[in-house]
């Protein structure tokens, strides 16, 4: 993620902070603390914004259930049934499967504090090469499941589309056979926005086909390391933490995490050392010499340096210096130097426990005597890579910006050259270079800013003499120690949207507000070009002037606005009071005026000149609540723009008639659950028709479970609410209801996308089989139109891991077809049709299925 952007079209900007990760307490032995009591974490926007993330999905329970996403995986495969056979030809449909359109890369970012026109794609986990073939890579993308490269590199291929969470952690080949991989779901960057992984996969072809192993024992987990031994594929360690989907109250039992043991190629295991384990390295001239860190962000007695002398089975505190420092030991992450096995670094981050710099850098040490019954340990001097203090190091200071930003519980990786056992690389932040006496910064330069990598270091590895990095921004390469950087972000698709919007007549154009990467438009191919900075949020697309006129908006509703195509942004909130802002705070226009447009703090806020503005006006239009408003939205039949709704994140609906005068409580009756609401949803022919989804599971409002609730008398005193939910248990993200053919509604969840074609009375999901990953989609946008024979639907869907995605589908009015008939020959990114060769001659009998390319006929 970015740290410290700028909105570079402004001339007084500030800078804006933004983690992609909420550090979460986890549920150890000992008692759980309160985050709210370390200033160093809870004071900082990026604390906020992971909050945001992880509130909505917890809230009112106080977590996240374990197995929630395995257990909607099961719901979800029960509810598949055969598409239903019709009587005739009317609404017969003809469906592509979803088409990835990137983006694949984002062309341009941000590299310090200037943008650039590197390539670059999303938050990248890990990486793993096969040690039978240098040009062969694997990565785990954070939601975007593991990809490969043959070509180091040049073009990739996603390899886990359809397993049940692409949330990835670790990976590691087999050394004696790579056909044989190990991938760890669960990311364990202590991440907010980020699942539990569902247990560990195992592919025995090269990951062309996976099976999902110990899902008991790793329920609630995420995957920090992978350590296969060299010559038996069967004996591996793992080293796991608690994920934030995993957070429950200590009264619930769940299976430990630390370091583990499984001989037998992942099916059992065994548990070696309790703890959250954040490291494992392995003596490359020996498997049976190994050590580990284990490191609970808030400081646990469990955390400490450990070691192995037979390969994983028995573990060993060893003692070292930072056992008498001030600050307790959080995150440990180590490196061992393959030239010279006796060389270990060790760096640990300050733990968050209100003693010493919280989050910061505790240390960095080395020892040569790494076997040794006692090594002995030398501090090496990190104040160069800071403010010169050493308490921020290269995992709590941004250099770009000379400010303090302490984050070593979040991007912490370090790793020794492979030939000079002096020469260590250390990634936070940035990334540096320490050659023994003196520290480099290597992850840009101050003479080109074309030359470097996105920021947040997650992992590093070697190829020979080339270090691969990844980070937030995706996949990197040097071969000569950080002068220069070759960027592999070409075709990879994992960019973590928050919202989207779609032009109203040019289907090939759309723009994108993401996690890490900033905001970024679609003009038609998988290159999208990067043009705001922060954590791009809502945004919105003139509906009269939709090719020049846009807005986009970052952070706590930092909304900016453009009215010549994206060439200047002028600031577009100012006037709004934006306390009680949600860190993904929403805004929309209404389709029949592009100047009036609402936003939402802990109350309403309305523009009236919007877009005709010098800069636009805006006054407090009401309710206030004491909650924040997550939903948004117009009811398009009404062309006055007076009837808008909106829902907050303590489950409370409230609507207007006579633009924000008066305000209704649509749920007096308390039907609807209380949960977070994620968005509404008017029939646009029909504004008495309102649906509005939820966060959260069911178990946090017992007796009332649902996800999805339909009202068809919005507009009366004392709506009726009925549930017409998914028959899934996860949170519900987003609901689009289709223009000219209001009974076909879509829903976007944690799990992909589901389809109604009568009106919310059943569901199809349109899953892995259809195109769209096992992935959480939070926007979806309909474009429609309307011919005599026939309507055409293009859904947009912005996910959150792996890009943007299409689906066209024609249906058409016509009730019977004899002798020569209508046939549709179309582009999946195309949604235009026309009359061409294809023909059902002869027969009145009922049209079941039929299909053709990628195409099919239901």
């Amino acid at each position: 993620m970015i740290f410290a952007r700028r909105h570079l079209w402004l001339s007084s900007a500030i800078a804006l902070l933004s983690l992609c990760a909420v550090a979460v307490p986890a549920e150890a032995q000992q008692t759980q603390p309160d985050p709210f009591q370390f200033p160093q974490l809870t004071k900082r926007k990026p604390f906020l914004r992971s909050y945001w993330a992880y509130q909505q999905r917890a809230y009112p329970l106080g977590f996240i259930p374990r197995e929630a996403l395995s257990r909607a995986s099961r719901q979800a495969e029960q509810a598949r049934t055969v598409r239903r056979s019709t009587t005739g030809l009317a609404a017969t449909a003809v469906s592509s499967k979803w088409i990835n359109i990137g983006p694949a890369p984002i062309q341009g970012g941000q590299i310090g504090t200037t943008g650039n026109t590197r390539p670059m794609s999303g938050r990248t986990a890990d990486v793993a090469v096969d040690p039978a073939n240098p040009s062969r890579w694997l990565i785990g993308g954070a939601q975007g499941g593991v990809w490969e490269t043959l070509d180091s590199g040049v073009n990739w291929t996603p390899k886990t589309d359809s397993q049940v969470s692409l949330a990835t952690g670790a990976i590691a080949f087999a050394p004696s056979n790579s056909s044989i991989i190990y991938a760890g779901t669960g990311e364990a960057v202590f991440s907010g926005d980020a699942y539990a992984g569902s247990g560990l996969l195992k592919s025995l072809d090269g990951g062309n086909t996976w099976q999902l192993l110990a899902a008991d024992t790793f329920t609630k987990a995420t995957f920090s390391d992978v350590k296969v031994n060299p010559t038996n594929a069967n004996i591996l360690v793992v080293a796991t933490s608690r994920g934030i989907a995993g957070r429950e109250p200590q009264t619930v039992a769940s299976p430990p995490t630390g370091l583990l043991r499984s001989t037998d190629g992942g099916v059992s295991w065994t548990l070696r050392q309790a703890g959250r384990a954040t490291d494992i390295e392995v003596d490359p001239t020996s498997f049976s010499q190994q050590y580990a860190g284990i490191g609970e962000i808030f400081g646990s007695t469990d955390n400490g340096v450990f070691r192995s002398s037979d390969s994983g089975t028995t573990w060993t505190l060893l003692d070292g210096p930072w056992n008498d420092l001030d600050g307790g030991i959080g995150r440990v992450e180590l490196a061992v130097a393959p030239s010279d096995p006796n060389v270990l670094y060790v760096s640990i981050q300050d733990a968050f426990d209100g003693a010493g710099l919280d989050g910061g850098l505790l240390g960095l040490w080395r020892t040569n005597n790494a076997r040794a019954a006692t090594p002995t340990w030398t501090r090496v001097p990190t104040g160069a890579t800071d403010d010169g203090s050493g308490l921020y190091g290269y995992c709590g200071w941004n250099a770009a910006f000379e400010s303090a930003q302490p984050q070593c519980w979040y991007s912490h990786e370090i790793s020794v050259d492979p030939t000079n056992p002096d020469i260590l690389y250390a990634g936070g932040i940035e990334l540096w270079k320490y050659n023994g006496s003196a520290w480099t910064e290597v992850s840009l330069t101050t003479t080109d800013p074309e030359n470097g990598i996105h920021v947040d270091q997650h992992s590093l590895a070697w190829v020979g003499n080339r270090l691969l990095a990844t980070n937030d921004g995706g996949v990197w390469s040097t071969t000569d120690g950080g002068s220069t950087w070759a960027d592999h972000n070409t075709n990879l698709a994992l960019t973590q949207f928050y919202e989207g919007s779609i032009h109203p007549t040019n289907p090939q154009f759309a723009i994108g507000g993401s996690q890490d990467n900033g905001t970024m438009r679609w003009e038609g191919t998988d290159a999208w070009p990067w043009f705001g900075g922060g954590d791009g949020t809502d945004n919105i697309i003139s509906t009269t002037r939709p090719n020049t006129d846009w807005a986009i908006s970052s952070q706590f509703l930092n909304i900016s606005r453009t009215t010549n195509g994206g060439q200047t942004f002028r600031p577009a909130s100012l006037g709004i009071n934006k306390e009680g802002a949600p860190f993904v705070a929403r805004f929309e226009k209404c389709q029949a005026n592009d100047n009036t447009v609402v936003a939402g703090t802990n109350n309403a806020w309305k523009s009236l000149n919007f877009f005709s503005g010098t800069l636009p006006s805006w006054s407090a239009n009401g309710p206030e609540l004491e909650s924040a408003i997550t939903a948004l939205t117009f009811a398009a039949s009404d062309t006055t723009c007076n009837t808008y709704a909106l829902g907050t994140d303590d489950g409370k609906l409230r609507l207007t008639t006579d633009g924000g005068t008066t305000w209704t409580d649509i749920d007096t009756g308390n039907t609807v659950p209380n949960r977070s609401v994620t968005d509404l949803a008017f029939d646009p022919t029909n504004a008495g028709n309102l649906y509005v989804t939820l966060s959260g599971f069911d178990e946090g409002t017992e007796g009332q479970p649902g996800h999805l609730f339909k009202t068809i008398n919005a507009l009366t005193a004392s709506p009726v609410w009925s549930n017409v939910s998914l028959p899934v248990n996860l949170p519900h993200n987003t609901v689009a209801v289709a223009p000219a053919t209001p009974d076909v509604v879509y829903v976007g969840t944690d799990l992909g996308v589901w389809e109604s074609t009568d009106g919310a009375a059943t569901w199809t999901q349109l899953g892995p089989e259809t195109g769209m990953p096992n992935v959480a989609v939070f926007e979806l946008q309909i474009n429609q139109t309307v011919r005599p024979s026939a309507s055409t639907t293009r859904l947009f869907a912005f996910t959150h891991g792996r890009g943007a995605f299409t689906r066209t589908t024609v249906t058409s009015t016509v009730s019977s077809l004899n002798g020569a008939g209508i046939g549709w020959e179309f582009d999946a990114r195309t949604p235009w049709i026309s009359s061409r060769s294809v023909f059902v001659a002869g027969t009145t009998a009922p049209i079941t299925g039929l299909s053709w390319g990628n195409l099919s006929l239901r």
